[in-house]
């Protein structure tokens, strides 16, 4: 299993001064490849690789000197980007979707750079006993070790938060599981505004709505920098304070999302969700309140932990599960306005979320082998028959 571990690191202001040099020499390499590519495609018509560019490095090299002390690594970590970035662009087109031609990296627009070949010593090398990171070209830097890395380490990525603060994203393969003991019980789990989740047995959990609560403190953080001469040094500090209300929100989220999901797999053994459209949703006219739950990322951490605790999660179609009746399967078209179920054939009536939280589950156990918790499931309709 591979997992990413994250470290908050402590420069001294030497490393700090050269890790940001490192990224602005960078940013320039990234923007040149990026303007070589554009202009021989509309010059000349031709198309140039990611290969064709690193295999330039060498000559790069040789004639600014500045580069000859960064490691390669990073030079052609900043070429894999672009092309990867290419070819996300390519993509796109063909899908027909909004193309989105790469642009160019505008000063602090780049962030991050990544060392792939750690598991050899090269260019990085983790020093737990001592909790160091040794970086070539930079040195050894003081890690914050909250918890102890597991697995082979196979490369590193050196990110400058927006609060100014470097982190270590330490990627190690062969992460030993540790699976729960098993409960004998599944759910059904329905996202969504109102409640942040809905669960099959009735049970709600708040959507604690961070963005939305911080509202008032990013309107006045946001007009304090408008108020700023552009390149001033106050406009800058003002830029910075409006960045750390941001992460602070990140952080909260997240925070939120790993514990949620941390209960869910260790209370149920099977756990059945909705494959939803999140993209499309996130367009939609509740946009800001779909971003603010940030579902995708809950559900990648729910996937996560599922995994390294032995438990299942079943990704199930949406549609149809808050307009079918989770008693006899019978339609009851409704609006978006309308928050309770009533069947008419059958006389369910409960919250709507919860009746489409049971019909994940059902779905779910279907997809899982017909079983809920142990027993066999009776289906109650065709539609649950599909």
């Amino acid at each position: 299993m591979v997992r990413v571990y994250r470290y908050r690191l402590y420069p001294s202001a030497a490393q700090d001064e050269r890790m940001r040099w490192t990224l602005e020499r960078l940013r320039e390499l990234y923007n040149a490849a990026l303007e070589e590519r554009r202009n021989a495609y509309r010059q000349r018509g031709e198309t140039i690789s990611g290969y064709q560019q690193m295999a330039q490095l060498r000559e790069v090299r040789a004639v600014r000197e500045e580069y000859s002390g960064i490691h390669v690594h990073l030079l052609q970590d900043a070429i894999t980007r672009l092309d990867r970035a290419y070819r996300a662009f390519f993509r796109r087109v063909k899908a027909g979707e909004k193309p989105g031609f790469p642009r160019f990296r505008g000063r602090g627009r780049y962030t991050s750079f990544t060392l792939k070949d750690a598991k050899n010593r090269n260019g990085a090398a983790f020093d737990v006993k001592a909790k160091r990171l040794r970086l070539t070209g930079i040195g050894e830097i003081k890690v914050k070790l909250h918890r102890q890395p597991e697995g082979v380490l196979k490369q590193v990525t050196i990110t400058l938060d927006g609060d100014g603060h470097w982190y270590a994203c330490l990627c190690c393969d062969g992460v030993p599981e540790r699976p729960l003991p098993a409960t004998g019980q599944s759910v059904g789990v329905d996202v969504g505004i109102k409640a942040f989740a809905t669960l099959s047995t009735g049970e709600q959990v708040e959507n604690p709505r961070h963005h939305e609560r911080a509202q008032a403190q990013l309107r006045r953080a946001q007009r304090r920098v408008a108020r700023r001469k552009r390149g001033s040094n106050r406009r800058r500090k003002a830029a910075l304070l409006l960045r750390k209300h941001h992460n602070k929100i990140q952080r909260a989220r997240r925070d939120f999302h790993h514990k949620v999901a941390l209960g869910f797999v260790r209370r149920f053994d099977s756990i059945a969700v909705e494959s939803l459209n999140i993209k499309g949703l996130a367009r939609g006219m509740l946009a800001k309140q779909v971003q603010d739950a940030a579902w995708g990322g809950f559900l990648t951490i729910l996937r996560s932990k599922a995994e390294c605790a032995g438990r299942e999660v079943w990704e199930v179609d949406p549609r149809g599960t808050s307009q079918r009746c989770s008693g006899c399967g019978t339609v009851v078209p409704k609006k978006l306005s309308v928050r309770i179920h009533a069947c008419s054939d059958c006389g369910l009536v409960l919250d709507r979320d919860e009746n489409a939280a049971r019909n994940i589950h059902w779905l779910g156990q279907s997809l899982r082998g017909g079983l809920i918790d142990g027993s066999p499931v009776e289906p109650r309709s065709p539609f649950l028959a599909l």
